[in-house]
């Protein structure tokens, strides 16, 4: 881990300067921004701004369109379908959960389901877009395979995320974020670059056995799914709701295709946007009481032995963020090379803290 640290302010300054020279209208460069760097600030780097650089190659390559405007195909009272037309995933995701809540103040829910995107990064950010305007949010993405259907030798299906959140008195919200394999590919791939083994339960190898060594994954082999038949039935529940939902592509079907390694071609990712508005089911204050009745009622559990604290779904995230805004966002070794990639690429330096 570097020492090297970052403003949460100039890092979002910084990738937005990065996004509109590559292209990208002010407006869109800030909302991806804030995503990635809110992501970053959870400590979820994974799926941060460390993927910005990719992000950008792949727009050069030609897989994602910089410049492409989302337009809603369908729309009725509390749903509505959007065609992204390979947007930067992160611009759909953020308009298309608006617009859920939007609907929901009228019609108490309002799902939005996106085609035609790309990799919108961590799910957990646009499920608390709703959880700030004192809604649930339930996200769901499809992915391009990489997980095996049990029993199976080869990639079947994507580790499909969900993300849910609700607002919470404590805390900002009470949210979780979670793919449906035991481990994020990218961690994989991490592995695979610093020539580390694996956890036994984290992939298989061509002949749909565990193993440890990463090195031929992704050209053989899958990820495991999380809870095995649980995890994989969870990820066929996302590939309904996401793709088959709306028209799109499914990840079954084969027709997404990996942002990561295949910059030429557009992903296809699908994704489904759900806002719920509390307020029309009970009174907004007694749903936000009755959360933080939950919240209290877990904290106060007799601790485990070598436990000093029980965490709610998100409190962590949120503790790192309050953090790395009081002091700067610590940069990872693996962050830090891409974001000076990234400023090398642009011309531009980056704004580290002395």
């Amino acid at each position: 881990m570097s020492n090297k640290k970052i403003k949460l302010n100039e890092l979002k300054n910084f990738c937005t300067t990065a996004l509109e020279k590559a292209g990208m209208k002010p407006e869109y460069a800030a909302i991806t921004a804030e995503v990635l760097v809110v992501t970053d600030a959870y400590g979820v780097h994974s799926h941060g701004t460390k993927n910005l650089h990719n992000y950008i190659k792949k727009a050069r390559a030609g897989g994602i369109d910089i410049k492409a405007e989302p337009v809603i195909v369908k729309d009725g009272p509390a749903f509505a379908v959007m065609d992204a037309g390979k947007c930067m995933g992160m611009i759909p995701s953020v308009k298309a959960m608006e617009l859920a809540c939007k609907k929901a103040e009228q019609s108490a829910i309002g799902i939005v389901a996106v085609k035609n995107s790309t990799h919108f990064g961590a799910a957990g950010p646009y499920s608390n877009i709703a959880a700030r305007q004192g809604m649930l949010g339930l996200v769901l993405s499809n992915v391009d395979p990489m997980m095996n259907a049990p029993g199976a030798r080869e990639k079947a299906v994507g580790n499909n995320p969900i993300a849910f959140a609700c607002p919470s008195k404590a805390y900002p919200s009470v949210f979780l974020d979670i793919a449906m394999s035991n481990i994020a590919s990218l961690q994989v791939f991490k592995a695979r670059a610093e020539g580390r083994k694996v956890p036994m339960n984290w992939i298989l190898d061509k002949d749909g056995s565990p193993t440890d060594d990463p090195s031929r994954y992704p050209d053989e082999g899958s990820m495991q799914p999380l809870g095995n038949h649980k995890g994989y039935g969870l990820a066929i529940m996302g590939d309904v709701l996401t793709g088959a939902l709306c028209g799109g592509a499914t990840s079954i079907s084969g027709l997404i295709t990996s942002w990561v390694l295949n910059l030429e071609a557009p992903s296809h990712t699908c994704h489904t946007f759900i806002a719920i508005n509390a307020a029309m089911f009970c009174d907004e204050s007694a749903f936000e009481d009755r959360v933080e009745e939950m919240a209290q009622k877990l904290r106060s559990l007799p601790k485990a032995k070598g436990s000093d604290r029980i965490y709610l779904p998100g409190e962590m995230e949120w503790e790192r963020y309050a953090k790395a805004e009081k002091e700067g966002l610590l940069l990872p070794d693996d962050l830090l090379e891409s974001l000076e990639g990234l400023a090398k690429d642009s011309g531009f330096e980056l704004p580290l803290m002395r």
